[in-house]
């Protein structure tokens, strides 16, 4: 039991009173941490008239310092360099008055070091008589919820018992250090979320306006090779899904890259391709994020390449993909056999100029060859930090065939389609799309209540589903649509973590997506 409770606590003297006052008009006006910590050390000093003084903060269990449960060290006066460093950090296993308030999370009171058994032949002993320090006393850090914020502690170098008046002025400088140390902590939090989110901002215009500037480039040079508009938007929305893709497998894995493996599977769906014409096999190689956009580009070009003009224009082609890791460099070979045959100069389109200068780009080398089979490519790719596992070379890679449905033009003539879309341009783009298929438009729904309306007062076929109008949750639309037996796609650029609950397994058809998956998509839903 304190002292303090076991016996009556005299009056406060004029002088104590004024001491206290003069405390607080100190502190109160402190806005730094280390300067109010400082300050609370002094006041204790000045209140117990001790030789050395301490504050510590509690570090919190998942303190990424690795000291979660530990006392951190926030000031001290008196105590030498080497006892500091001692002290930077108390284990609640050490020997201390701190570390006995830690405990019992009460005021702990150690009047002679040298009689208290516990403390005995350990290092705490010898570093307090290295020190100077024989007896001290720690007072806990308590906020007004209860929480334990740390300790303030005075140590005096001779035994010593601090009395009444001393713990009395103590527990109400602990009330207010306490008070503003929380003020503090907080005021720091909304500092540092501050100064993160505007570095977020930051970050995130950068990468907007890199992206935009990709786009237009692409954009721009996929124009100058296309004499046929339609040529132009089959190329351009391709370049533009296999970025959108790339985007997602970064943002899955937290922009830390990805495996090569998983770049290959990702950009060998490549649409009306039997999965038996592409093999893909190569040990395990983990590419970081700078390296996994060139890496998606150059395979989406030489797929794009061999769909329009190599191997994969015919049913009988085929394409074999191989990679091996030497030393810093990705060797990777295309090799196609079974396409046209390949008669004088190869076509040196943007794909091909664009395959060579994402390679060099990074300080590689890209080499094309036209054989009278088909063409190779061998493709040397530095690698920053790439790590290739023991996986055998052999290792095949799976190419997941593309979903086919009937022939959208043909099934989708007269069906009603109800758009629901919060995106203007996005719901402009999709109900042309069906139009020219000769599909019927319902909608577009812009809000959850205008699409349940719709789906009171229309008949419909089938319904592509925004999975986020405007931040609200569409399960309510998702829940009528099934209650009425209304066939429906989730259309979304977030991925499946985005969908209601109950519905995960939903078809999800992923923004950006090229005018043939929509219509693929939406015939499948109205056969």
């Amino acid at each position: 039991m304190p002292i303090s409770d076991r016996f009556p606590a005299p009056a406060a003297t004029p002088d104590d009173i004024e001491l206290l006052h003069s405390i607080s008009i100190e502190l109160i006006g402190e806005q730094d941490r280390v300067e109010l910590c400082g300050k609370i050390v002094d006041a204790a000093i000045a209140i117990t008239r001790s030789q050395f003084g301490t504050m510590q903060l509690l570090c919190p269990p998942d303190d990424p310092s690795g000291n979660g449960g530990c006392l951190q060290l926030l000031c001290s006066r008196g105590l030498p360099p080497e006892a500091e460093a001692f002290w930077q950090v108390v284990s609640p296993a050490a020997h201390s008055s701190c570390t006995q308030a830690l405990k019992t999370g009460r005021r702990a009171v150690i009047a002679d070091y040298d009689r208290w058994d516990d403390i005995a032949g350990t290092p705490d002993l010898t570093a307090f008589r290295e020190t100077g320090i024989r007896s001290a006393q720690t007072t806990p850090l308590i906020s007004r919820s209860g929480e334990l914020l740390g300790m303030i502690s005075t140590h005096w170098d001779a035994p010593h018992e601090p009395s009444e008046r001393d713990l009395r002025m103590l527990d109400i400088l602990a009330r207010q250090a306490a008070d503003l140390l929380e003020r503090t902590i907080a005021d720091e939090a909304l500092r540092e979320a501050a100064e993160l989110q505007k570095m977020l901002t930051g970050e995130l215009s950068h990468r907007v306006k890199n992206m935009l500037a990709t786009v237009q480039a692409i954009a721009s040079q996929t124009l100058r090779s296309c004499d046929d508009p339609e040529d132009f938007v089959a190329s351009f929305g391709g370049r533009i899904q296999s970025m959108s893709r790339v985007h997602s497998q970064l943002s899955t894995n937290d922009w830390k890259g990805t495996q090569l493996r998983d770049i290959v599977q990702d950009q060998m769906k490549l649409g009306p391709v039997d999965e038996a014409q592409i093999s893909a096999s190569g040990p395990d190689v983990h590419l970081d994020a700078t390296a996994v956009p060139k890496m998606a580009m150059i395979l989406h070009e030489l797929g794009t390449n061999s769909l329009k003009y190599g191997a994969l224009s015919r049913p009988e082609g085929l394409v074999t993909i191989l990679w091996r890791v030497d030393g810093a460099n990705l060797d990777l070979r295309w090799a196609e056999s079974g396409g046209p045959r390949v008669e004088g100069p190869v076509r040196r389109g943007f794909g091909t100029r664009l395959i060579e200068a994402s390679v060099r780009g990074a300080g590689g080398d890209a080499r094309m060859a036209a054989e009278a089979d088909g063409v190779r490519w061998e493709i040397s790719f530095p690698l920053s930090g790439a790590r290739a596992s023991e996986r055998p070379a052999s290792a095949p890679v799976p190419i997941a065939a593309a979903r086919r449905g009937p022939t959208p033009p043909a099934v989708l003539r007269g069906k009603r389609i109800l758009i629901i879309e919060d995106e203007p341009l996005m719901a402009m783009d999709i109900a042309g799309q069906l139009e020219d298929a000769g599909a019927l438009v319902v909608g577009p729904a812009t809000s959850v209540s205008a699409a349940l309306g719709l789906i009171e007062q229309y008949r419909v076929d089938a319904a592509l589903l925004d999975a986020n109008l405007g931040g609200q949750p569409v399960g309510e639309i998702a829940t009528s649509l099934a209650a009425k037996n209304i066939p429906f796609v989730f259309v979304s650029g977030y991925g499946r973590v985005s969908l209601p609950e109950n519905f995960d397994d939903a078809e999800l058809l992923s923004k950006p997506f090229h005018s043939n998956q929509l219509l693929e998509v939406a015939a499948r839903l109205v056969v």
